[in-house]
């Protein structure tokens, strides 16, 4: 597992590698993305290595992004 991603003062096209991650959420919105995160690992079984990425639902337009990729995206 790796992440990475992109500061709010920052302009790259390209993703910072990241070596932690604080999620601040609801339980409502934890378990949505609980929900996601299954969803999400069952398409990755079914389309095997054409597996790209999804996005999880934004809750609103001040909400960052948040995208699982397969390891071979």
């Amino acid at each position: 597992m790796k992440f990475y991603g992109y500061r709010e003062d920052n302009d790259s096209d390209t993703p910072e590698v990241l070596t932690e991650v604080t999620l601040v959420a609801s339980p409502t919105v934890l378990r949505q993305l609980a929900d996601f995160l299954l969803h999400t690992a069952n398409l990755m079984e079914q389309h095997g290595p054409r597996f790209g990425h999804e996005h999880f639902e934004r809750q609103g337009r001040d909400e960052p992004a948040f995208i699982v990729a397969g390891e071979d995206y």
